[in-house]
């Protein structure tokens, strides 16, 4: 299968659907601060209609499009569009990683060794994740679109993972919300994004 611009006819060959991927969110200590999600730089939304039209198919549009904004190069087929949502979902998880990292270093945690091991388990995570948008991002020029799914859904779970580092058994922290839950959600909304635009390709 091929990802082409409009104006050019899809050959299909194979498809495989978008893989369904069901994550938890799980909780830690009330005492540890929530930052933020990680914010993007204040570039224009495109206003270029075939990518508003590309984001409208997909559940988050306006995050849709403040994601391309960064990184928009003038392209809007398909496989550009794709491509620029992995480098901002790439990018993002470089600054959670970095976020997480920190955290982990924080003196504030000395006594806390189930946050500082939940953060660490993050950044792993985190990590692993990257290598997952690199296997995407170097599927698109083969046109390989089961890998790109396939990719990006694990990223997706190594978000999710992240947040159930903080209540994982034996040793669950209870009470409050993994302190990354808010960037994790944002993350995890970006690869629903591309896997939407990616299913667009029948």
């Amino acid at each position: 299968m091929e990802l082409t611009n409009k104006k050019t006819v899809l050959v299909l060959l194979c498809f495989r659907p978008v893989l369904a991927i069901c994550v938890a969110s799980a909780p830690i200590t009330a005492s540890a601060p929530v930052p933020p999600p990680i914010s993007q730089p204040p570039t224009a939304v495109p206003s270029d209609p075939q990518i508003k039209s590309l984001c409208a198919k997909t559940e988050y549009p306006d995050l849709c499009l403040t994601t391309i904004a960064p990184f928009f190069n003038g392209k809007t087929d398909i496989a550009s569009v794709v491509e620029m949502l992995i480098k901002a979902g790439t990018e993002q998880t470089k600054q959670a990683n970095a976020t997480a990292t920190k955290m982990a270093a924080d003196p504030k945690y000395a006594d806390d060794p189930k946050t500082i091991s939940g953060l660490k388990g993050c950044y792993e995570m985190y990590d692993d994740a990257l290598d997952n948008m690199q296997n995407a991002m170097d599927a698109i020029p083969v046109h390989d679109i089961g890998t790109i799914e396939t990719m990006v859904s694990a990223a997706i779970t190594d978000y999710g993972t992240c947040d159930d580092g903080f209540t994982r058994q034996p040793n669950p922290v209870p009470g409050g919300v993994s302190p990354m839950v808010d960037i994790n959600e944002n993350l995890q909304n970006i690869g629903s994004i591309i896997l939407a635009i990616t299913d667009l390709v029948h």
